[in-house]
């Protein structure tokens, strides 16, 4: 088949969850069609960072260029358009316009859309597409909502029932639906959503493996795009725990991992044995180095790709409630569970102090991560998917 795959993102290099997913399955996906991708970006940079490694996987790349500076200043314009802000962010008149010109040049078998971000650009194209929610979005921004100050509760909710709203509206658009795990799905705002198929992501098992053991250099480790809301408010969570756990770990060193650290994040370093890495060439060095891996995240969607990484490496995890459930496995074996600081607090403390657990919650989280979290098995899902759908030829 001749795919065209559209992303509001350059797929490469892997510092975001929704680039780490779409590559991984572009990767399976050229092994049977022919990819042509075509992706946003905001500069030239972006374009050079991931050119080279994209051409190994794709027939045609074309890059379409939205500088931030534009995205910021046609925001107003996300009510014109009936779009939530945080579509519109990725959205360009005359950019669709060049996308739907070139894809009415190659023709293609099948259309698939990484997230709702870029359903405007082929909605009513007659073509069979695919759309790919990854995440429910109208449930992310609910929970930050709920976890935010009184100034920006209101535009957070206001969002959140935008987003529903698209959610659903580009449903009718798209004859197949995908989405990141049952939690996200049954949030959707959507009739006929047992029609959304759950495609989680996998781990990298070739790369992502349990090192042979040694003194790991830190107590805790918290991974993830540091730029990102969600990851920004969990590291200001372990800053405001750690000086309660370095009365129970006098020694005590946390390691907050990954690209893009916010100014706020920034500014933790050397503090309550705190150290902010920033961007890693080698993620695993992380996990490796590393006696715990924590993600206390309670706002945000989807499934934590950094939590599915540290299992893979063999380290013990401890994690909210809206995390565990994404996962999947069983807390208190696979994995712990903690609702506030005061169970973070005491769940870590008595972790670092018995080995034997850790252990056994390292082997049973790897156990789970082999059996449950397989890209090569999802991106079949998908393909099958995508092949059963331009086989139809149902158009809307």
């Amino acid at each position: 088949m001749d795919l065209v795959i559209i992303t509001s993102r350059v797929p490469y290099p892997l510092e975001k969850g929704d680039k780490l997913r779409v590559f991984h399955q572009i990767r399976y996906l050229s092994q049977k069609h022919n990819i042509y991708l075509l992706s946003l970006c905001a500069n030239e940079s972006e374009i050079q960072e991931g050119k080279a490694e994209m051409e190994k996987y794709c027939k045609e790349i074309h890059f379409f260029k939205i500088p931030l500076w534009k995205r910021y200043l046609q925001l107003p314009m996300a009510l014109f358009y009936g779009m939530p802000f945080t579509v519109k962010y990725f959205f360009n008149g005359s950019i669709r316009n060049k996308i739907q010109r070139l894809i009415l040049k190659i023709n293609p078998d099948h259309i698939y859309c990484q997230l709702i971000r870029t359903a405007s650009y082929v909605r009513k194209m007659p073509y069979t597409k695919t759309i790919d929610y990854m995440d429910s979005f109208s449930l992310g921004f609910k929970r930050r909502a709920s976890r935010s100050s009184l100034f920006l509760k209101p535009a957070f909710y206001l969002e959140s029932k935008m987003l529903a709203t698209y959610e659903s509206s580009v449903y009718k658009d798209f004859n197949r639906h995908t989405i990141i795990s049952k939690q996200d799905r049954e949030s959707l705002d959507i009739l006929s959503r047992e029609n959304v198929q759950i495609i989680p992501n996998g781990v990298d098992q070739d790369f992502f493996y349990p090192r042979p053991a040694s003194e790991p250099e830190y107590h805790l480790l918290f991974c993830g795009n540091m730029g990102y809301a969600p990851n920004v408010k969990a590291a200001q969570y372990i800053y405001e725990l750690a000086p309660v756990l370095k009365n129970r770990i006098p020694n005590l060193k946390i390691l907050i991992a990954g690209a893009r650290p916010h100014p706020m994040v920034k500014k933790m370093h050397g503090k309550h044995g705190i150290v902010i890495s920033g961007w890693m060439d080698d993620i695993r060095e992380a996990y490796w180095n590393s006696m715990i891996n924590i993600a206390p995240i309670f706002t945000g969607s989807g499934l934590q790709n950094k939590m599915l990484e540290a299992m893979a490496c063999g380290i013990p995890c401890i994690t909210t409630e809206i995390v565990g459930r994404s996962v999947g496995g069983q807390a208190e074996k696979d994995y712990l569970i903690a609702a506030d600081k005061e169970e973070f607090s005491e769940k870590i403390s008595a972790l670092v102090n018995d080995s034997k657990k850790r252990n056994i919650l390292a082997e049973n989280g790897l156990k789970l991560i082999r059996k449950k979290f397989n890209w090569d098995h999802y991106s079949e899902l998908l393909n099958d998917s995508i092949v059963k759908a331009s086989e139809e030829n149902i158009f809307n």
